[in-house]
């Protein structure tokens, strides 16, 4: 059984929430390792939202998931590496999920990219909001009636966008993506 993707629970989790999801995504409820919940609680972000080991969730995630129990492969792309056709060739396959870096609000943000299509990029994002926050904005379109996929349209020219606008990927020297194959 699948259980709903989930919404963080402070301003500074979207990275451990976004493991959590990629654990619901990828496995049925029945099936997950406790062992690998637990890791992921243990990855710590202190109060102004910097990694305490320095590692990024992207390579915490690889670190986690590529145990062999798991059963999952995994890898990251960073820099020149993330762009639209990288991400389209992985997502056309159902077999996989990712975690990507956007910006959202100005600052660093992870979400799970599940979809693609022509026209946009279909994600979930921990971040509860509001349903009328983009009411003006034509680029991002809440989605409240798909909680075990997405919750997010973005036009993909956003979504590659080098801006730091919601959810675009912003300056090619700091994107960086996760990808789990189930």
């Amino acid at each position: 059984m699948k259980v709903p993707l989930r919404f963080q629970i402070t301003e500074n989790d979207s990275g451990i929430t976004a493991l959590i999801n990629a654990t619901s995504y990828v496995f049925e409820r029945e099936n997950v390792d406790k062992s690998l919940i637990k890791k992921i609680y243990k990855y710590l972000i202190d109060e102004n939202n910097i990694l305490k080991n320095q590692e990024s969730i992207c390579d915490f995630g690889k670190k986690i998931f590529d145990n062999k129990k798991y059963n999952l492969d995994t890898d990251i792309l960073k820099r020149e590496e993330v762009n639209l056709k990288t991400i389209k060739d992985y997502i056309k396959n159902k077999d996989y999920v990712m975690i990507v870096r956007v910006y959202v609000f100005d600052k660093i943000h992870y979400c799970l990219v599940t979809e693609i299509d022509n026209n946009y990029i279909y994600l979930f994002d921990s971040y509860y909001i509001d349903e009328t926050y983009y009411d003006e904005e034509r680029m991002v379109e809440l989605v409240f009636d798909n909680p075990f996929k997405y919750n997010r349209k973005v036009n993909i020219k956003r979504f590659n966008s080098m801006s730091m606008s919601d959810y675009s990927l912003g300056p090619i020297e700091h994107r960086e993506v996760l990808i789990i194959k189930k």
